[in-house]
This record gives structure tokens, C-alpha cells and sequence, in this order.
């Protein structure tokens, strides 16, 4: 497998997909608009962002990742993406609602992804691309754990929830390309980081307020996952 080079990905392969997300993301919509997810004592505002969104937005993603992995792995890599997508765009509206990552979103998707890679690699024999996930997924994890224990530690916002997310970003980039997982990482810190001084120099918000950092994390994935990347170990 090369990773060097899009495949040959059909045309009518991602436009079918592509309104397969929109239909998905529809019903994600649906659940998301009744703020079932929210608990007692989140009462605050939904985000500014329209719900419609959301549907866009998968749509968009399926879409681009059926077009980046396509025929990969006899086709069986790209239904991993597809399904950390959904998982994605899921957390990013429940993070930016209320500043947390549910676990019942995040746990469940450990198994599924690490079964839906394992099974890409059954087609194409590259284990060491599983190999490679693993890794990135442990030491990613472990590198937001101790950045949450300095963060507990100086009164800041980031929390285990990131620590659980960071974990599922370094097994979807570490697939690819280590080089993946630096980029996705670096991004969420970059756009995080604008996004907080953007919110700052048009007075919507102060140095002190909590930033949902999880959306960053994958968009910065996401981000990672549609450019072109070739493995550099």
C-alpha cells in the first residue's frame, strides 16, 4: 500500500457517499437539535452555529473521505473513516455546546475503529500500519494526559475528556502516516490558539475564558486525514 498518492477513487462512488452523509448526518440532526445529550446542569445557550450544519458537514466529510481512501485496503479502509466522521462531527457540536466529551461516545468508538482498521489491514496485509496506530494512539494519549495533569494543576480547562479524544485522533492519523498525527496535532494547537486570540480581538470572550478544545482536535484531524501524506517511518 502507498500512501504517496490519492487512489483512483470513482466518481459515483463519492457522490453516492457523499449523500449517504448527507442522509446520516440528517438524522444526527435530529438527535442533536433535542439537547438529549445535555446534563442537568447545562442550561447555557446552544452554540452560534446553525444545527443545519451538521448534515452539511457530513456530507462534505464522506464525501472527501470517500475520495481520499477509496478503493485502499480492497475498499475496507475507507468505512472506518466514514465512521470516525460520524463520531466527529457528533463530539465537535456536544463540545462546543457544553464543554465536554461523553464517554459514550468516545469508548465506543475505540473498538470500533481499532476493528474497522484491523480489518483494512486483514485485506491488505499492511499490519504495520496497524502497528503504527497503535503506537501513535498510546503516546498521543499519553502526552494529553500529562498536559491535563499540568492543566488541573494551573486551574485550566483542559480536561480527560481531550486525554479520551487524543487517543482516538493518534489511532485514525497514526494509520496513515506518523507525519498525520504531527500535523493533526500541531493544527488543533494553531487553530485553537486563532481561534482564542480572533475571540479577543473582536471582545467576544477574555484570556480567561474556556475554549472547547475537542473541535479543534478534529477539525486538525480531519485536516490531516484529506491532504496527501506519505508515511515517513
Amino acid at each position: 500500500m502507498t500512501w504517496t498518492a490519492f487512489p483512483a477513487t470513482p466518481w459515483w462512488f463519492v457522490a453516492v457517499l457523499a449523500l449517504a452523509g448527507a442522509a446520516v448526518g440528517e438524522v444526527l440532526r435530529r438527535r442533536l437539535v433535542t439537547g438529549g445529550y445535555r446534563l442537568d446542569d447545562e442550561t447555557g445557550p446552544p452554540p452560534r452555529a446553525p444545527i443545519a450544519v451538521v448534515p452539511v458537514a457530513m456530507a462534505l466529510l464522506w464525501g472527501l473521505l470517500a475520495w481520499r481512501f477509496g478503493p485502499l485496503s480492497e475498499w475496507a479502509l475507507t468505512p472506518a473513516y466514514l465512521g470516525f466522521a460520524f463520531v466527529a462531527v457528533a463530539l465537535a457540536w456536544v463540545d462546543a455546546d457544553v464543554h465536554r466529551l461523553p464517554r459514550g461516545l468516545t469508548r465506543p468508538a475505540y473498538p470500533l475503529l481499532v476493528g474497522q482498521l484491523a480489518l483494512a489491514s486483514l485485506a491488505s496485509g499492511d499490519w504495520a500500519a496497524l502497528r503504527r496506530a497503535a503506537v501513535a494512539g498510546l503516546v498521543l494519549w499519553v502526552i494529553y494526559l500529562v498536559l491535563a495533569v499540568l492543566a488541573a494543576l494551573l486551574g485550566s480547562g483542559f480536561g480527560l475528556g481531550d486525554v479520551t479524544l487524543a487517543g482516538l485522533v493518534g489511532l485514525a492519523t497514526g494509520y496513515v502516516s506518523v507525519t498525520a498525527t504531527l500535523v493533526a496535532t500541531f493544527a488543533a494547537f494553531l487553530l485553537a490558539g486563532v481561534y482564542g486570540v480572533g475571540r479577543i480581538v473582536v471582545r467576544r470572550g477574555t484570556r480567561k475564558d474556556d475554549i472547547a478544545f475537542g473541535p479543534w482536535m478534529l477539525v486538525g484531524t480531519l485536516i490531516a486525514l484529506v491532504v496527501e501524506l506519505a508515511p515517513i517511518i
